[in-house]
């Protein structure tokens, strides 16, 4: 019965991966300014498949000043930079971008990639980027980019995005605390969310598990 357990509590596991991680083969992040790739479909890397890519570089100067913690930019094309500068007085220690749609057009499998690069030498504004989400041409992709000196006040940077679909909707939230780990996005939860069904299935499998371990526990008693 107890190697029974195991198997269920791990196929749920791979079934929620799988949810979080709909079409998405690899995602390439940055971890203490280390690119980092984890393949998840290793059958399916490296044959060419869509490639979005996010990515925010300082810059020497910018050309659309925003105030407070949040911003929004639109790319026709899915592809594009768009320059900022922090006209704020408080650093930008965290920047979360919610894009929509948040993959390209199609049903194929695709690798996520994000990065952070800087015009000033030794002045990378962030040491990781990780996506909470990847998504799709009817779903949201999210990325947050965190740790390093941030974006000062008066600093100027650009987003720039590639492989996505078309008329992609960007929103950024930026936070002024300095984190040592994933901020909390958007959504108040740092971690890929399943859907409601999915997450229905996962806490059915705790219950069943629960359920078994009670009921051996009775037999034995």
């Amino acid at each position: 019965m107890r190697s029974f357990h195991t198997f269920l509590f791990s196929a749920t596991l791979v079934f929620l991966s799988a949810q979080a991680f709909a079409d998405t083969v690899a995602v390439d992040e940055l971890v203490n300014g280390k690119p980092t790739l984890v393949v998840l479909k290793p059958g399916q890397y490296g044959i060419g498949v869509p490639d979005p890519r996010v990515a925010i570089r300082r810059l020497r100067r910018g050309s659309i000043p925003f105030y407070g913690l949040d911003f929004t930019f639109e790319l026709s094309d899915g592809a594009g930079s768009v320059d900022f500068r922090n006209a704020g007085s408080d650093t930008l220690y965290s920047l979360t971008l919610t894009i929509t749609p948040g993959g390209p057009a199609g049903a194929g499998p695709e690798v996520f990639s994000c990065g952070d690069d800087s015009e000033l030498s030794d002045v990378i504004p962030f040491t990781n980027c990780l996506f909470i989400e990847t998504g799709g041409p009817h779903s949201e992709s999210i990325v947050t980019f965190y740790g390093g000196p941030g974006l000062p006040s008066q600093s100027h940077f650009f987003v720039t995005l590639d492989g996505f679909g078309s008329a992609v909707h960007v929103s950024a939230q930026a936070g002024t605390t300095p984190v040592n780990g994933p901020p909390v996005g958007a959504s108040g939860d740092p971690s890929p969310v399943p859907e409601p069904g999915t997450l229905g299935l996962f806490i059915g499998g705790v219950a069943v598990l629960l359920g078994g371990r009670r009921l051996g526990k009775s037999r034995s008693d």
